[in-house]
């Protein structure tokens, strides 16, 4: 299978999505779907022989559980850049108006 079909199987499965529930500990808000997003993307520009080496010895959950361990408690990650950073410089509507 190639690099494609693979991240389409992944896609269809909701493995990726799983995943990042169950490490979040909750269902997935806006910035979980984002990262869910930054892992596909790291899947699809990965080199493809490693991705099917992966997917051909069934390494890939522990692969994909890996990447978003690392999205979501590494510093300088794609995440953090992205979501958590611009989370943390923002203020909540209700904060700034007392509602």
């Amino acid at each position: 299978m190639d690099r494609n079909g693979i991240v389409e199987t992944l896609g269809r499965q909701r493995r990726v999505e799983s995943f990042v529930q169950l490490y979040a500990g909750h269902p997935l808000d806006a910035d979980l779907k984002d990262l869910c997003q930054i892992v596909y993307v790291i899947l699809l520009t990965m080199d493809e022989d490693k991705l099917r080496d992966l997917w051909e010895h069934d390494e890939i959950d522990f692969f994909i559980r890996r990447v978003i361990r690392i999205q979501l408690y590494g510093k300088r990650t794609d995440f953090d850049r992205d979501c958590k950073r611009f989370a943390r410089r923002t203020t909540p509507i209700d904060d700034v108006h007392g509602i």
